[in-house]
């Protein structure tokens, strides 16, 4: 009989990349999600101020597990020209 965490391991070995992807952010984004309801229980965290709002703090986690080589391929002007990157404005 297979295990749970053997089953997917043996299905995520005949799936195409980017769907194992997918696969992989969703599992990240339950971890944070459930990091997140683990601390909001502990008692000490409501005497606790956060150094950050709690929506940017999901943000800071996410944007933690993605690997640096990642980041450095976003343009530099990214903010100042998003709708062009979306949509192929003219840059500004």
């Amino acid at each position: 009989m297979t295990s749970a965490k053997e089953q997917p391991i043996q299905e995520l070995d005949q799936t195409p990349d980017f769907v194992v992807q997918e696969v992989l952010d969703l599992l990240l984004f339950i971890k944070v999600r459930l990091k997140r309801e683990i601390k909001e229980e502990q008692p000490d965290s409501s005497q606790q101020a956060p150094s950050l709002p709690p929506f940017l703090q999901f943000v800071e986690e996410i944007s933690a597990q993605v690997p640096r080589e990642e980041w450095a391929k976003l343009p530099s002007d990214l903010s100042k020209n998003i709708d062009h990157y979306l949509y192929g404005s003219p840059k500004n």
